[in-house]
């Protein structure tokens, strides 16, 4: 079936009794932190006395991220904030600084300020998650993301009354597409992966984790310039809005 032919593809076909949500990119948009990463890069940059512009720092951070998330994705486990240092490292390389620890620790004190004050979840989410929980299905987080991130952001977004359980991958010790993330989030719900619909938005980590695990995998895919890619991981449905949801069930 295409990509197209999937979205908003009808009711599954299983009994549901769990549905589980990757966090950042599926529940809140990054393209809405953008303005605050910019926001960071131009203080940080300011405070240090670098000779870079912001577009400078933006491309060298974009590039250093690409390049520190090709490195970590095959790995099993890690935690985020390494890798974030790594791509953060990675960028004052390319414009031809060594960032010592405590420059780390500034930028990501900056960040933190500025992420958390425009953040913001995508539209329905809660409306959404309120439905599936009158439907008496287990709702949970299936995260890569470190302990202390998840929950000030879950805490930020007022959703912890909305899920029956929340996983990091520090706590689970396991990064997606690994497959022991999704074999602990399973028995939490206390449901066989058949039973349960897993929401992402990334191929490799999401879709591709949550395939080899069997759970029935949710693409979440927003841009309207092009389909999905044909290649690689396929979900089993693709749907453009979080309360595409209740459409499936």
């Amino acid at each position: 079936m295409s990509a197209a032919g999937r979205v908003a593809s009808g009711a599954v076909s299983h009994a549901t009794r769990a549905v589980l949500f990757d966090f950042g990119g599926t529940l809140f948009d990054y393209a809405d932190l953008a303005a605050a990463q910019l926001e960071s890069l131009e203080v940080f940059g300011r405070e240090l006395g670098l000779a870079a512009g912001v577009g400078e720092l933006a491309r060298a951070h974009r590039h250093a991220t690409a390049a520190a998330f090709r490195d970590y994705l095959p790995r099993p486990y890690y935690l985020h904030r390494d890798f974030f240092a790594d791509a953060v490292r990675g960028m004052g390389r390319k414009i031809g600084t060594e960032l010592s620890d405590a420059q780390l620790e500034r930028w990501f004190a900056i960040q933190h300020e500025r992420r958390a004050r425009d953040f913001r979840l995508r539209t329905g989410v809660v409306e959404t998650l309120r439905e599936l929980r009158a439907r008496g299905l287990h709702l949970g987080i299936v995260s890569n993301i470190d302990e202390d991130d998840l929950h000030h952001l879950i805490d930020r977004g007022e959703l912890r009354a909305c899920f029956d359980s929340l996983l990091s991958s520090e706590a689970a010790g396991s990064c997606k597409p690994d497959g022991r993330i999704f074999a602990l989030a399973l028995e939490r719900a206390g449901c066989a992966p058949g039973e349960a619909l897993f929401v992402g938005d990334s191929l490799p980590a999401d879709v591709a984790g949550a395939n080899r695990a069997g759970l029935r995998s949710v693409l979440l895919w927003h841009r309207d310039d092009k389909p999905p890619p044909a290649d690689g991981a396929q979900p089993a449905h693709v749907i453009r809005t979080i309360p595409d949801i209740l459409g499936l069930l």
